[in-house]
């Protein structure tokens, strides 16, 4: 096996297949016409005509001297172009990871024939990055929203030789562009004074003893997939009320996912769905669900989420229900496979798509999915219960994007704008479903279809639904043992969070006192006080429970400070620990706090 190949298959081990299945459909029905490679490993553009590098050795030891110098301490680097390669292996060893970008498949080519880089590509210390990929945005969100990423991405910038800055500067202001829009996308996931996550916690917590005592939602996945294969889901936008006629005709020949918001509408227009799902935090959806003949609804299933309000689940007790965990650490270590797992998402829309999935369809309409105001200004339908300028009255930051149909732009803002993308990130990673776009209205939504609402019911109305038996509960023994099993894993979680707690209040106590003398401290004394934060960092690193989501945007908080120090290129090692010392005591407050609530809510159901 030939270096090239060595290389392509370290790639198709998993790091970045899609790549490597390009690199090999290129190599075997084409040649290299643009690029070419010399005896001094220099590359000559044909294009441009003209050298990569004047001089091979000198340029590249220069272009890394430049760029170490502008990464004291990073853990990570960004460059645009491969080149020859040659430079990518002189700085594995000053990095976590290196990440490069390229737009011509003929330079990959050229550069992974010239030195053995698979042990870092397989590994995934070094990662090439295609920006012609379809779905580069997708990938730039995997890899920036790794936990050892997204604490350091304030440091991002991005490096390129002269050739590239010269040849290449359209390409790489678009890939710059896209990835600091990422990056944006996942700082306002991460914000570490966020309520969100823990109040999520702590709804799943009181929510435990219903949910138990709900429908297995495994249950209703065993007996229900692959059952039918059409679907509507209906969301709550402003376009919705146009659809209600053609809805209600069809209603009959489709299974009906619908938003809670969205609700009322179709309780008003006779229609009744099949799922009706919800997963906010707050109590008002209660409002969706008042004066409604719950004898009209023996054959609709109500699925909350784990983080739903408990005043909503109590008040739909009495209902068909199951409530359904996220695909996340913090619930998937319970083992309660009857009851999960889902990827519900940040909204009840996504929630609905991926319900969708798992129960089998292949065809997902998409009804009431604007994502964007309408024209009189409207986030929602006329009679929608918390008013049709519900999101205009939140002041969320607007901005302008493409609108359903590609040619004009809609108002939308970036709460919208961030859901958009992860709606677009699902849609894309599951082709094994058609889904139709059939909102006519609103913001565009990449990988669907856009057909009219008219046209789907045409094309997908050709059976009638089946009449599905609401599946059964668990004996109230076997949901007792549920219960006992729960609270014991998470006795065990109270305890550790009880002791990192002690741990983080003696840590941050000896550095107070210590930081009172910091005139004095010498170098030694530094180090072996910083290698105590280290060791510290160490046992929430090995630890499973600081891996969950409630403590993302709080280990983001981590890395943002410290990024801050890194970034003023502090060559005096003294002064560069001591102020890291600091800022890691301050942080430790924000992580005492946190460690506080988390307990509060452990000890409501032990």
């Amino acid at each position: 096996m030939n270096i090239l190949e060595k290389n392509i298959q370290a790639l198709a081990s998993g790091t970045n297949e899609p790549l490597a299945l390009k690199l090999n459909d290129f190599l075997k029905n084409q040649k290299c016409t643009r690029f070419s490679l010399d005896e001094n490993l220099n590359i000559f553009d044909l294009k441009n005509q003209v050298f990569m590098y004047n001089d091979v050795n000198q340029e590249i030891d220069y272009f890394k001297n430049a760029i170490l110098e502008k990464t004291l301490r990073y853990p990570f680097v960004c460059i645009y172009g491969i080149g020859n390669a040659l430079l990518l292996k002189s700085l594995i060893s000053f990095y976590k990871y290196i990440f490069i970008f390229e737009s011509e498949i003929e330079l990959f080519i050229l550069a992974l024939s010239v030195i053995d880089l698979s042990k870092e590509l397989s590994n995934g210390k070094i990662y090439l990055v295609d920006i012609n990929e379809e779905k580069v945005n997708m990938q730039l969100s995997i890899l920036f929203g790794q936990r050892d990423m997204f604490e350091y991405l304030s440091l991002y910038e991005i490096f390129m030789n002269s050739y590239y800055q010269k040849y290449f500067i359209d390409e790489i202001s678009q890939i710059n562009d896209k990835i600091y829009e990422t990056i944006n996308f996942i700082i306002r996931n991460l914000d570490p004074s966020s309520k969100i996550p823990l109040i999520c916690y702590d709804n799943f917590i009181q929510n435990i003893p219903l949910m138990l005592k709900s429908i297995p939602f495994q249950r209703i996945i065993q007996e229900r997939k692959n059952q039918f294969e059409n679907c509507i889901v209906v969301c709550a936008g402003p376009s919705l009320e146009k659809q209600i006629p053609l809805l209600k005709k069809y209603q009959e020949n489709f299974v009906i996912f619908c938003a809670d918001g969205a609700f009322p509408l179709l309780y008003k227009n006779d229609i009744i769905p099949d799922y009706i799902l919800n997963l906010d935090l707050e109590e008002y959806p209660i409002e969706f669900f008042k004066d409604i003949d719950i004898n009209k609804l023996e054959k609709t299933l109500f699925i909350l989420a784990q983080s739903t309000h408990p005043s909503v689940v109590n008040f739909l007790k009495n209902i068909n229900f199951a409530i359904v965990l996220n695909g996340d650490i913090t619930y998937e270590k319970l083992n309660l496979f009857d009851f999960g797992y889902l990827e519900v998402g940040t909204h009840v829309g996504h929630m609905c798509y991926t319900l969708a999935l798992a129960l089998g369809f292949k065809n997902i309409i998409i009804i009431g999915q604007d994502l964007a105001y309408n024209d009189k200004g409207n986030s929602h339908f006329s009679d929608f219960i918390l008013g049709k300028d519900a999101d205009l009255a939140l002041n969320i930051p607007s901005l302008k994007t493409l609108a359903y149909g590609g040619v004009k732009e809609v108002f939308t803002h970036i709460g919208w704008d961030d859901y958009r993308k992860k709606l677009e990130f699902l849609f894309a990673n599951n082709t094994q479903a058609n889904f139709c776009n059939a909102t006519e209205g609103g913001a565009r939504i990449a990988f669907t279809k856009e057909l009219s609402f008219k046209e789907c019911c045409l094309k997908f109305a050709n059976q009638k639904k089946k009449i599905l038996e609401i599946p059964k509960k668990l004996t109230s023994n076997r949901s007792d043992k549920f219960l006992k099993k729960v609270i014991e894993i998470l006795k065990k979680d109270l305890h550790i969070i009880n002791q990192t707690l002690e741990d983080a209040k003696i840590l941050y106590n000896a550095l107070e006192k210590i930081l009172l003398n910091e005139d004095k401290l010498p170098l030694n004394f530094l180090s072996n006080i910083y290698k105590n934060i280290e060791n510290f960092n160490f046992v929430l690193e090995k630890n499973e429970i600081f891996k969950e989501g409630i403590f993302r945007g709080i280990f983001f908080k981590r890395g943002f400070e410290l990024s801050q120090i890194i970034t003023l290129k502090i060559q005096e090692e003294e002064k560069y620990l001591l102020l890291m010392i600091k800022v890691y005591k301050n942080w430790l407050i924000l992580l005492i706090e946190k460690l506080i609530t988390i307990k509060g809510s452990l000890e409501k159901i032990i």
